[in-house]
């Protein structure tokens, strides 16, 4: 009989379920943050209420058990807009109760590697990130700036920009994913929240025209014939060409 989980999508939800697992139980076959639309004849489906206290307590023995450097690689993976990252991480945990702190190193066990690479791959993005962030001064004192990563990357990229722009009010807005990083210099903190526009924000005139200087300056700089649209498209990808205020709107 075909099994599966649902749980509200956050790290402490994924925890819950681990702890809730009996004693040399299997995984459920999925595990999701909506319940299927239409249930099969011969499935289950068990919804998991989290238990912020009961996560802490697991996270803790995950801590203890596998150390930081073994759980570094969850926090990333559990950003990535992948549709089995819960199982992945499941497996990875589950191994990692079992073989310790070796776990980390164990790079061809069928358990780790999968894992691995999800993490990988969200790193990668989050560092290319920091490299097509385009702030705009927007009306109402603030500066907005837009992306669509693959993953959910904000979490990573928060940091170095709390750090690079501390003297200003700014909100980093990843448009895929609903969310956003909002920046407060005054209290110097910043948040992730939901976040979601139906209209693209109101720019300041000095920002229109900030935008048009840079865009001519971008075009003149260029070098007709040392175009190589190949090796441009190599560094910076069409994907992201949308948010840059070099290539346009």
């Amino acid at each position: 009989m075909g099994s599966s989980c649902c749980y509200d999508g956050t790290l402490g939800g994924l925890l819950t379920l681990l702890a809730r697992l009996p004693a040399a139980a299997d995984l459920p076959d999925s595990i999701a943050t909506q319940p299927p639309v239409q249930q099969g004849l011969f499935s289950n489906t068990v919804t998991v209420e989290t238990d912020p206290e009961l996560a802490e307590q697991y996270w803790q023995k995950l801590h203890h058990r596998l150390g930081s450097a073994g759980l570094t690689p969850v926090r990333s993976a559990f950003l990535a807009d992948h549709p089995q990252k819960d199982l992945l991480i499941c497996r990875y945990l589950l191994l990692g109760m079992q073989e310790g702190r070796r776990v980390s190193n164990m790079l061809a066990h069928p358990q780790v590697s999968p894992l691995l690479k999800l993490a990988q791959q969200v790193n990668r993005e989050a560092h290319r990130y920091l490299g097509f962030v385009r702030f705009r001064e927007v009306t109402g004192g603030f500066y907005y700036a837009a992306l669509a990563p693959d993953h959910r990357v904000l979490l990573l990229i928060a940091p170095h920009f709390a750090a690079r722009f501390r003297d200003q009010q700014w909100v980093i807005h990843d448009c895929r994913h609903g969310e956003g990083i909002v920046f407060d210099r005054h209290r110097q903190q910043w948040l992730l929240l939901p976040m979601e526009t139906s209209a693209e924000p109101e720019f300041t005139p000095q920002e229109e025209q900030f935008q048009q200087l840079w865009q001519s300056y971008f075009a003149t700089l260029a070098i007709e014939e040392r175009k190589n649209l190949k090796l441009q498209q190599s560094k910076v990808p069409l994907k992201v060409r949308p948010w840059l205020t070099e290539f346009g709107r």
